[in-house]
């Protein structure tokens, strides 16, 4: 019986250890365990969110969203009509009212940021990243500035998966995708830079911006 017992309670730790590390990782979802090293849920950067004042930045360069809320969300593609002159600073709260931060999405929960001088800091939650048996936290630390009228660079100086420093070819592979993408949609949308700049809980744009902006309803099973 003894020896029983001694069996059990070897056995017990010899898969308690990699359990543990798991968690900790915050790379995989371990039950109870994620959840006592804090990586069952995105890191809580402290965002505010105010509507009012989106609207209020919208109204003040007649930017228009007259698509049904529900169809704003990061999976939904969305279409982009005319121009308005802008100049001036977005808050960091109005743009975390979005609802494309704040609707439902099967890969991401959530989603919040920060907005400091020269750099945003991000929290998400990935819930699933298709072909990879991984869920966790992610934090992040990035900048963004203009290089041209039609065009902008984003340098990642932070990316952590869990408590997992993403290795650095992964980090170049995000930046080149990411300046990719960003700097399709800005000609796509009709954009123009003048001036961007990043500043303690907001941004700073001059430029043209989408007069209009639609949104059709996301599609099901669609990846943002």
């Amino acid at each position: 019986m003894r020896k029983l017992l001694v069996l059990v309670v070897v056995v017990g730790v010899v898969l308690a250890v990699p359990a543990g590390v798991a968690g900790w990782s915050g790379v995989v979802q371990v039950p109870v365990v994620s959840g006592v090293f804090g990586m069952d849920h995105a890191r809580d950067l402290g965002m505010q969110q105010d509507r009012q004042d989106f609207e209020a930045f919208c109204a003040q360069y007649g930017i228009t969203r007259p698509s049904a809320p529900a169809n704003y969300t990061l999976s939904s593609p969305h279409h982009w009509s005319g121009a308005v002159q802008v100049d001036g600073v977005i808050t960091e709260a109005a743009l975390g009212s979005l609802r494309e931060f704040n609707s439902e999405n099967p890969y991401l929960s959530g989603l919040n940021f920060r907005i400091h001088d020269g750099y945003v800091e991000m929290a998400a939650f990935v819930k699933a990243i298709p072909g990879y048996p991984i869920s966790g936290p992610v934090d992040g630390q990035f900048s963004i500035v203009r290089t041209g009228p039609k065009s902008v660079n984003i340098s990642i100086s932070k990316l952590q998966f869990g408590n997992i420093s993403v290795p650095s070819n992964f980090v170049d592979q995000a930046q080149t995708e990411l300046d990719t993408y960003l700097n399709a949609g800005i000609v796509k949308a009709g954009i123009t830079i003048d001036a961007l700049e990043l500043r303690e809980g907001g941004i700073y744009f001059k430029g043209t911006w989408p007069k209009t902006i639609t949104a059709d309803p996301p599609a099901a099973g669609s990846v943002p």
